[in-house]
């Protein structure tokens, strides 16, 4: 282990140029008095650091040495710093070793692609998250994982939507995170199914080895099955008149997609327009119809008309006393 973090410190004074002692432990998790200790080992061993005193001081190596593990082209450089660890891969916990990876790549690189990574890295970040979405625990990533990478058969207790709990064993393909919610894709007893991951209260990895189809493709198997997902999701088709001050911010509202119903739909002599959308349930249709105010009329179905009445009815009688 410490010969590798040797190797590791000497390629970040190789990369950074010159640290000092606390920003060496913190980039290695260790103490400072165990960054002194390398650094001893390191010039014992014929490695030429040494040390600048006072403010802005900090350790380096002479100009002349290099260690040369690998070289990149520009192309490269760039497509390697175009990588910022996202939250879904930083859970499987290869950041560090990816971290480590990145910079055993990048030691050898000349002085002026350094400050060309480092330009990249600076304008453009990977954000994996959704807006406003609540991150989920995953306790039994790791052992999922496992059994992913070892092809053997994972004993889970699955909490599902309807609230009931029920043990399977099932043979684990691969896992897919989409923003940062990981699922997991695998084999069953009634064929191919898709779990979230958050949602398995138990694992365990079983000491059964289970064969991969050789023409099973995860990401082709997603792509369809999230097609048929969305598919799949309850329709509550309605018919909504819109204000002409409404029509700007829909888009914001309901999402991109109402936008060319919008620029299909011809304005009355008011500049009101009609558009027919989907919800996937009345209950959601009647939040936003109400929370679109009076510039919204409601034209199909009835009933959405009618419980957007009463909702509005009652607010209005609750704050009048």
């Amino acid at each position: 282990m410490r010969a590798d973090r040797l190797l590791l410190l000497m390629m970040l004074l190789q990369t950074r140029k010159q640290m000092t002692a606390e920003e060496l432990a913190h980039e290695l998790e260790v103490s400072k008095r165990t960054i002194y200790r390398d650094i001893d080992a390191l010039s014992m061993a014929g490695v030429p650091v040494y040390a600048n005193g006072g403010p802005g001081g900090g350790y380096a190596l002479l100009d002349s040495y290099r260690t040369t593990l690998t070289g990149l082209n520009e192309g490269e450089i760039q497509a390697l710093f175009m990588l910022t660890i996202p939250s879904p891969i930083s859970d499987l916990g290869v950041s560090q070793q990816l971290k480590t990876a990145i910079l055993k790549l990048t030691s050898a690189i000349a002085g002026d692609h350094h400050e060309h990574a480092d330009y990249l890295r600076q304008r453009l970040h990977l954000d994996a998250a959704s807006w406003f979405q609540t991150e989920e625990p995953v306790p039994h990533l790791k052992v999922v994982q496992e059994a992913v990478w070892q092809d053997r058969q994972l004993i889970i207790s699955y909490h599902r939507r309807n609230g009931m709990v029920s043990g399977r064993t099932i043979s684990p393909y691969g896992l897919v995170a989409k923003a940062s919610i990981w699922y997991l894709v695998a084999d069953t007893e009634q064929g191919m199914r898709v779990y979230r991951v958050s949602r398995i209260e138990a694992a365990q990895m079983s000491q059964t080895h289970f064969t991969r189809p050789e023409d099973f493709d995860l990401a082709e198997f997603w792509a369809g099955w999230v097609i048929s997902y969305k598919t799949s999701l309850p329709k509550y088709p309605v018919t909504l008149r819109i204000g002409p001050n409404l029509i700007p911010a829909l888009p914001s509202i309901l999402g991109e997609g109402v936008r060319s119903l919008i620029e299909q739909a011809q304005p009355d002599s008011e500049g009101w327009r009609v558009v027919d959308y989907t919800f996937e349930r009345i209950e959601e249709a009647q939040t936003y119809v109400l929370g679109m105010g009076a510039s919204v009329d409601v034209i199909a179905p009835e009933e959405l008309r009618v419980r957007v009445l009463k909702i509005a009815t009652d607010v209005v009688d609750h704050y009048s006393r």
